[in-house]
């Protein structure tokens, strides 16, 4: 047996292959057909198969793997966004809030400038005390007015509080305190 397979090598008959001659060889990377070609199955891609056959392979409630990974990574997007978000708000608000307070520390510091300039000037400081302490130089004359004893308008006299034949609050008061005690009223 083994005898056979060396002949055949060796110096045995070339076994030739069909429609290709016997003393050519088809050229390299080329080949002649081999054998008679099978017909393949034919199994239909997803753009031949009916949407309703694609619908039925997906999970229930018209959701798919693909979706499911999407939304899990939107939440996941989300979630781990919101807190800074919220940081970030609370800090903006701050800082609005910090910048408001420092224009109105920067306007009283302004006002309080202009008041010292006002009270290092002589002359509005001897206006002020004139006007509000009625100081006079020496050798002026001062003329104070007074108003009128009634106090009202026109020199009408004010009502004066009556006291009722039981006396004021507070000795009526008092005259329960001494009745409480055992003393006789006044």
């Amino acid at each position: 047996m083994a005898r056979r397979a060396a002949a055949g090598r060796a110096g045995g008959p070339a076994r030739t292959r069909p429609g290709a001659s016997s003393g050519s060889r088809p050229p390299p990377g080329r080949r002649g057909p081999s054998r008679p070609a099978r017909p393949r199955a034919v199994t239909p891609s997803t753009s031949d198969v009916p949407d309703t056959a694609r619908r039925a392979r997906r999970a229930p409630g018209g959701l798919t793997g693909r979706a499911a990974v999407l939304g899990l990574v939107v939440c996941a997007l989300v979630l781990s966004l919101a807190y800074p978000t919220k940081q970030f708000l609370a800090q903006r608000g701050e800082i609005g809030r910090l910048e408001q307070q420092q224009r109105d520390a920067r306007a009283r510091v302004a006002a309080l400038e202009e008041r010292q300039r006002q009270l290092s000037d002589p002359a509005y400081v001897r206006a002020q005390a004139r006007e509000r302490l009625h100081f006079v130089l020496p050798g002026e004359t001062v003329y104070v007015v007074v108003p009128p004893a009634g106090g009202g308008a026109g020199g009408e006299t004010p009502e004066l509080p009556v006291v009722s034949r039981e006396g004021s609050w507070y000795g009526r008061l008092w005259g329960t305190v001494r009745a409480a005690d055992g003393a006789p009223a006044p």
